[in-house]
């Protein structure tokens, strides 16, 4: 084999080698890959209830166990934590679905970002002053004539602090961003705040505005440390809130989109009825199923021992005759 024969196969198996290299990430989800590098560097971190039932979330089997039939069918189970990267994706299209249908019923929704100057230490009261100022600002006058919306808070670290954030999504004509910019400086105890009001015309904003407090991505970059501290800051407060006429709606909306949504797969016998248990809860009840049954058994066994020991003592006595 010539060396231009040879240049040509090296290079063919390097390209081969490459395309193997990009191909392998896609085995695995990415938000399953997320979740494992979070719980990996939380364990050890974060010990409480909630921790587990992330680390349970993905892995662990529910049994949906049909009332008339008993028929199984294994389910897996979701923590519906608001920074696991599994169950943010699908609690986000939900939100998402209800916005749309908001949106659709007003005339001209605005986008609204209300920033917060960078800080060192995430804290839950941090949190919860921002809530505050967030319903204070509803409250304002520059305000006055925003007839309803709702508010998803965001965070981020970027290595400079931590960045907290909102996303308001309003149903108002127009607004006054010079008034807003300096109202909620106020509130923040700024001079004034960075604000931005952005197009909607596209659908760009509801995936601002309905995605969950932090990217699987953006958590599982951080260092274990940053993780705990956002967890733990989290925990127990409420992230995305809606008010006036979105509140109003809101009922409205939900028992619309229940109405689009398909009815929940019967079991094969044609029952809607089911018990759903946890794996514990099943090992559970099959122990209490044989525990049930074990009397009988041991009356079974107990019966069998006696014939064999009046079988044994009429040989003996067979014998003792001859």
């Amino acid at each position: 084999m010539n060396d231009a024969a040879v240049q040509n196969l090296i290079r063919a198996r390097r390209i081969e080698k490459n395309l193997r290299q990009r191909q392998q990430p896609e085995l695995i989800e990415p938000n399953e890959h997320f979740a494992d590098t979070i719980a990996a560097k939380l364990t050890g971190q974060f010990e409480a209830t909630q921790h587990w039932n992330f680390l349970r979330c993905g892995h662990e089997i529910f049994y949906r166990i049909c009332r008339d039939c008993g028929a199984q069918k294994e389910m897996p189970y979701r923590c519906n934590i608001k920074w696991c990267p599994r169950c943010g994706q699908r609690l986000s299209a939900i939100r998402k679905s209800i916005l749309e249908l908001w949106t659709s019923k007003i005339d001209q929704p605005k986008h609204l970002v209300l920033t917060h100057r960078n800080f060192p230490v995430l804290t839950r009261r941090k949190i919860r002053e921002q809530t505050k100022n967030l319903a204070r600002m509803r409250r304002s006058k520059c305000f006055k004539k925003v007839r309803g919306g709702c508010c998803s808070t965001e965070i981020t670290n970027e290595e400079n602090g931590w960045h907290l954030h909102a996303h308001l999504l309003l149903d108002v004509r127009w607004i006054d961003m010079e008034q807003v910019s300096r109202k909620w400086g106020k509130l923040c105890g700024q001079e004034f705040a960075i604000v931005k009001i952005k197009d909607v015309r596209q659908r760009d904003y509801l995936r601002e505005i309905a995605k969950y407090v932090v990217e699987g991505s953006e958590l599982a970059k951080w260092a274990p440390e940053q993780i705990n501290e956002f967890v733990q800051a989290v925990r127990g407060c409420r992230m995305f809130t809606s008010f006036g006429t979105l509140a109003k709606l809101a009922p409205q909306i939900r028992a619309e989109l229940n109405t689009r949504r398909d009815d929940p797969e019967p079991c094969t016998c044609g029952s809607h009825e089911f018990i759903f248990r946890s794996e514990a809860d099943e090992e559970f009840h099959r122990v209490k199923e044989l525990e049930r049954h074990a009397p009988e058994v041991r009356t079974l066994a107990e019966l069998a021992a006696s014939n064999a020991g009046e079988t044994e003592s009429s040989r003996a006595q067979v014998r003792l005759s001859l």
